[in-house]
Parts: C-alpha cells; structure tokens; sequence
C-alpha cells in the first residue's frame, strides 16, 4: 500500500470523533483490522499528558489503560529513547507482559500480528502508531510487506492532521 498523502485532506481534526472515523475509513483503506495513535509529553521521562486515538474496541481501550498503561507497556518502553519500528512477533518483543497483553487484547478482537511505529516530536513528545492485522501466520510476512509502505508516511501524515486537537487538549488542562 503506498499511501499519498496528497490526495488526502491537510485540515486539522477539530475533532477526537472526526480523527477515529478517519482511522476507521483508513483501515478500510489500507486493508488492516485497526490503527492506533498514542501521543505522550512527557515530564521528567515520564509521560505526562497521553492522548490515544484508535479503532480498537472501547472497551479494550479501557480495559488497557486500567491494567497497562504506556508505562507498562514493553513497546513503549522499548523504543522510548529511539525511533523505530517493532515487528509484534519478533523475539525481542515477546515477554511475559506482552503475551499477557497480546492475550488480552485477543479477547477484544486484536489480532497477534502488528507493527509500531514510534517516533518523537521535539523533545517532550513521544509518538506511537500502531497498525494491526487479522491474517495467520503464514501470511504475516506479505501482509506487513504489503503495508509497510505507506505505513510510516501515514503515521507522520495522521500525526500531522492530529496535533492540533492533542495540543488544545493540554491547553484545556
């Protein structure tokens, strides 16, 4: 999937609905289960104000935030001082707690295969994308060549659309 961002609309969400409709649409688009936006400022390293914006089930979203939270998360804190991709079933992803959480998020419809893609924004802003597949095994390796694309230059675009909503949300607090 080669994704373009100039065939896309440049405007701001105005929005937390308009931005989830939009990666719901997207996945359609792209051919992909869900798409997650986290977006973390972080005070003393630690983040401090957390935006995520998904497809995911709500019910997950508040399942997750009840029991992992980013600083529980091994993605995040895996790639908290780099950039980078994680592959969800690469060995140096896969630890107790994220079988726990791969095995919680079955249960609300999120498949094993996935990919994450974090990046910063200035110094205190920390981004995660995530993009999730519904395929086997077998299939993953052309899935996530089929993606993978598009996929980076559609995490910066969303990013992009989103930061205007994420920074009116710390300007309200």
């Amino acid at each position: 999937m080669c994704f373009d961002p100039k065939r896309e609309p440049k405007e701001a969400f105005t929005s937390f609905e308009e931005a989830t409709q939009y990666l719901e649409h997207m996945a359609r688009v792209f051919m992909v289960r869900h798409f997650s936006y986290w977006s973390l400022a972080l005070s003393h390293g630690q983040p401090d104000e957390v935006t995520w914006i998904a497809t995911y089930d709500p019910a997950y979203m508040a399942y997750y935030m009840t029991h992992y939270t980013p600083l529980g998360d091994p993605a995040f804190e895996t790639n908290a001082h780099k950039a980078g991709m994680i592959d969800w079933s690469e060995p140096s992803a896969v630890n107790p707690t994220t079988d726990a959480m791969k095995e919680a998020a079955s249960r609300y419809g999120i498949s094993k295969h996935g990919l994450s893609y974090h990046f910063t924004d200035g110094p205190m802003r920390n981004i995660m994308f995530s993009v999730n597949v519904d395929c086997l095994d077998e299939q993953w390796a052309s899935e996530k060549a089929r993606i993978i694309g598009g996929f980076c230059g559609f995490a910066h675009y969303f990013h992009k659309r989103a930061s205007d909503l994420v920074e009116s949300r710390r300007l309200a607090a």
